[in-house]
């Protein structure tokens, strides 16, 4: 489900020059906590304004077109931007339980549980971890329409799941959503913060919440694109294209060398699309050591990465990198321990969030002249370090679509 990364707005570079204190506000033994956060607001005033005038709005009008209440128990990523923060949003691991719809389908009740995640200052993607204790509202009402309205009283939430000035908070929050489809909710946050000290949360303070597949606990399994505005919410008929952000063997069995695949340490970069139809990538492909006839040893590090950018990743998952005319070392060739120069192109399909597979063509030109096609291919499996260390490298893995 694509979305688009959360960005540093331009206004954290400005509060930049501020003083330690001044960011963390009433932090201990800090002078004139006050006078600190009245300078955080007034330089953070225009953007705060701004992001009062959003496209998202959560009003519970039912404008997004939900036909019938669908079943939303499960867990979301839910995501809470707040107008003394735009773009730094709070996240919680938020679950939904217990869920009756009436069978006229003129309302519903469900449970909801919010179990904050940590951030640090200033960023969006860690360490999002389970921190503190869990909000939990029993019996939330929804409407035919979908819509529905928390009242959830006095809020307390610790500072390490603030990622605007790394404080304790405490606030009176309403929150009014709506559910957009089966597998998101969006609305508006609205209320006052109490401390460390008092600001109205709105006009400009909303929420998006997107569906995961587990308890939202493990900072690795987490989208590093989510929604939190309700403009940014994806479609429900958007395809479900996984970010391949990562560390992958990548492994190239040649029609020249069967079961002989060479590999590489390949970084990925995903950036999705703001449409939720595809995106594009970046591929870092570091060639590893392997001695003739062998693919588990030394496998190191050796020679240059092979770079390409902006590679696009098609909404089906499919994409091509035309790798042109490339050049490795003869250590990292099992087959002949030549060196080689061949053109290129590698035709894939991300398969999941943790394995790719496709085709290899091109023109071996070095050391001698030889097609690739066909009985070239490639598979990648996603690994949890970098590569460099070849003791954690697998030593059963797959190099063509058929052994995944």
């Amino acid at each position: 489900m694509a979305l688009r990364y959360a960005p540093r707005p331009p206004w954290q570079t400005r509060l930049a020059s501020l003083s330690l204190c001044g960011l963390t506000l009433l932090a201990s033994g800090c002078p004139d906590p006050e006078a600190r956060f009245n300078e955080f607001l007034e330089a953070s005033e225009d953007h705060r304004l701004d992001a009062g005038e959003g496209e998202g709005d959560g009003d519970g009008d039912g404008d997004t077109g939900v036909e019938g209440i669908p079943d939303m128990n499960g867990t979301y990523l839910f995501a809470v931007e707040t107008n003394l923060g735009p773009d730094l949003p709070m996240q919680f691991s938020t679950t939904i339980s217990n869920m009756v719809i009436a069978e006229d389908g003129s309302g519903a009740t469900a449970d909801f549980s919010f179990q904050p995640l940590s951030l640090d200052q200033g960023e969006t993607l860690t360490p999002r971890e389970c921190v503190g204790e869990p909000l939990n509202y029993e019996g939330v009402e929804f409407d035919a329409d979908g819509n529905y309205e928390i009242d959830m009283g006095l809020v307390k939430v610790t500072g390490a799941a603030n990622p605007i000035t790394g404080s304790d908070i405490e606030a009176t929050l309403v929150t009014t959503g709506r559910i957009v489809h089966s597998n998101a909710l969006c609305g508006d946050v609205a209320g006052m913060v109490t401390v460390p000290l008092e600001a109205p949360l709105e006009p400009g303070s909303f929420f998006g919440a997107l569906r995961i597949d587990d308890d939202g606990c493990d900072p690795a399994t987490l989208p590093t694109t989510f929604p939190y505005r309700c403009e940014m919410v994806p479609p429900a008929d958007s395809p479900d294209l996984p970010d391949v952000t990562g560390n992958f063997l990548f492994a190239v069995e040649t029609n020249l060398g069967p079961d002989l695949p060479m590999q590489f340490a390949t970084t990925v970069t995903f950036t999705a699309s703001a449409d939720g139809l595809g995106g594009v990538a970046d591929f870092s492909f570091q060639p590893l050591s392997l001695d003739q006839g062998e693919i588990l040893t030394p496998r190191e590090f050796v020679g240059d990465p092979l770079v390409f950018d902006d590679i696009p990743i098609a909404a089906d998952g499919s994409f091509e990198v035309d790798m042109g005319l490339v050049k490795v070392t003869g250590a990292a060739n099992p087959i002949t321990g030549s060196d080689i120069e061949a053109t290129l192109l590698i035709s894939g399909e991300v398969l999941d969030m943790d394995t790719m597979c496709g085709d290899v063509a091109g023109m071996v030109t070095v050391p001698l002249e030889a097609p690739l096609e066909p009985g070239s291919f490639f598979a990648a499996s996603r690994l949890a370090d970098d590569g460099s260390d070849p003791s954690t490298l697998p030593t059963d893995f797959p190099y063509k679509c058929s052994q995944i």
